[in-house]
This record gives C-alpha cells, sequence and structure tokens, in this order.
C-alpha cells in the first residue's frame, strides 16, 4: 500500500514539475536521495573570493563534474511521496519543500541565463538566497510563527506567491581594484551592476534587478515595502543534481539545501 500511495504522489508531483520535466519516478527517486555521511561534498573553502570571470567560469565547470554536492540538501521521500529539506530539529525538522517553489527557483535560474545576468549557478554567483515578504504579510502570518515552527513556516513561504526570492549574485567575483575602481572588463562591470536579482515565487516568474549605489560591492540588503529574510536557502549546480534547469537548450541539474556551506573539517582553518 505504501509503495502504490507514494507513485500516486510522485505522479501528481511530475504533472507540476516543470523542473523534473521527463523524469520517472524512479529516476527522482535515484537523483534525488539524501545525502550520504561518507560522500564528497562541497565546503566553502572549495572557493575563494575576488575571481576572475574566467576564474569563476573554470572553477564551475570543474564543480559541475567532480562528484561534490551540498551535504544537506534536498532529497525525495518515497514514504510521503513528497521532497524534503534537512533543517534543526529544534526548529521543526524537515521541512517538505513543495514542488511548485523548485519550478519557481528553476525558471529564476533560466531567466538570468536569458537575460545574461549570470555565468554560474554555485557559490561564487548565483548560489544563495534570501526572501523578500511584504510587510504586511510578513506582519500578519509569519511573525507569529514559534522557533519550533520554523521548519512549517519554510513551507508556508514557498507556497506563497506573494514572496520574492532575492539573489545576490557575482557572490565572489573582483569587480573593484585596490583603489576602488570598477574592474576594467565590460562584461565585470555589467555583473557589478546587475547582482540584485529579484523574483516572485511562480514557475512563470520574471527578474528584477534591484541597484544600492550606497553599497561599495553594489549590495542591497534592504527593500523598502518587504520584510527582508536573510536565512533563504543555498544552491549548487552539479551533474547527479536532483533538479534540472535549463541553458540554450541544454539540460543541467542542481540542489538545494537550507544549510550554508561550511569548511572542510579535514582542512583545519580553511575558510572563506
Amino acid at each position: 500500500m505504501k509503495s502504490v500511495r507514494s507513485v500516486v504522489f510522485a505522479g501528481a508531483f511530475l504533472a507540476c514539475m516543470p523542473a523534473f520535466a521527463g523524469n520517472s519516478v524512479e529516476d527522482i527517486s535515484r537523483r534525488c536521495r539524501p545525502a550520504d555521511p561518507g560522500e564528497a561534498r562541497i565546503y566553502s573553502s572549495d572557493f575563494s573570493w575576488n575571481m576572475t570571470l574566467p576564474g569563476m567560469k573554470a572553477k564551475f565547470d570543474e564543480m559541475y563534474r567532480s562528484p561534490k554536492r551540498l551535504g544537506q540538501r534536498a532529497y525525495w521521500d518515497k514514504e510521503t511521496g513528497t521532497l524534503r529539506l534537512p533543517y534543526m530539529k529544534e526548529r521543526g525538522g524537515t521541512v517538505e519543500l513543495p514542488a511548485g517553489f523548485v519550478a519557481a527557483v528553476a525558471r529564476h535560474i533560466e531567466v538570468a541565463f536569458e537575460k545574461d545576468l549570470i555565468d554560474a549557478v554555485f557559490f561564487p554567483d548565483m548560489g544563495h538566497s534570501h526572501f523578500l515578504i511584504p510587510d504586511a504579510v510578513y506582519k500578519e502570518k509569519y511573525e507569529p510563527y514559534p522557533t519550533k515552527k520554523m521548519g512549517e513556516m519554510y513551507t508556508a513561504m514557498m507556497r506563497d506567491p506573494r514572496i520574492e526570492v532575492f539573489y545576490h549574485t557575482a557572490e565572489q567575483l573582483k569587480t573593484r581594484e585596490k583603489d576602488g575602481s570598477l574592474v576594467d572588463d565590460e562584461r565585470t562591470r555589467h555583473r557589478y551592476r546587475t547582482r540584485n536579482i529579484s523574483g516572485l515565487n511562480e514557475p512563470w516568474a520574471d527578474l528584477r534587478i534591484l541597484q544600492n549605489p550606497e553599497s561599495n560591492a553594489n549590495t542591497v540588503g534592504v527593500v523598502p515595502g518587504f520584510f527582508w529574510w536573510g536565512a533563504g536557502f543555498n544552491m549548487s549546480a552539479q551533474k547527479d543534481g536532483c533538479f534540472e534547469y535549463r541553458r540554450a537548450g541544454k539540460a543541467y541539474r542542481f540542489d538545494l539545501s537550507l544549510f550554508d556551506l561550511e569548511p572542510d573539517p579535514n582542512k583545519p582553518g580553511s575558510e572563506f
């Protein structure tokens, strides 16, 4: 009975899930397994600050082919026929990851490439997010959640089409010289000007670009009319990833996690 129920749920899931287009239930179960404690994983120390654009692209190609994946990533739960995100037990435990939210994130990635706003999907570029919640919506619906139910709150936010997902891109790209001037490369300057992007939580969402001229790095941290939820999610593309986005007609895989990258425990002192 459990396997039948799981297949029914999975069938409904696939029907509304562009990021899983063309994949069978068996394929989802294989690609979206929980992380194995002994598997290779991505650490913050895999990357460095002030990367050049060619260097960042080369690093992405290396990491995409690498066996390393996000450690505490989203996985398919056969028992319930749902996607789950690992989360802290004291804050509610694992979080149900709605299919529509994954579709929205995949759409954001695709639009970012279509509009030439990003070069890679991993931490040094488009690899982490925040949530923009309309002030009135936050006050009424989300502020009352106690800490022990934050897992439930995440699921509710991920189902809410009024919320925008905000991304700081070009995160580790060198955009300024030591004297404060912008790097003498037009593509890098373009990335600097367009590094703040945000899209509604909808599978057909477009993206808007925000600016902060008062920030040396053009980093937006406040958006009028919205409550800034800083603890969003991380994502990283990898050849065996759970989800799918498309770029120039080619399919790529990626993973999601609610946890930030950590230093490699086998390399004491390693950090960003």
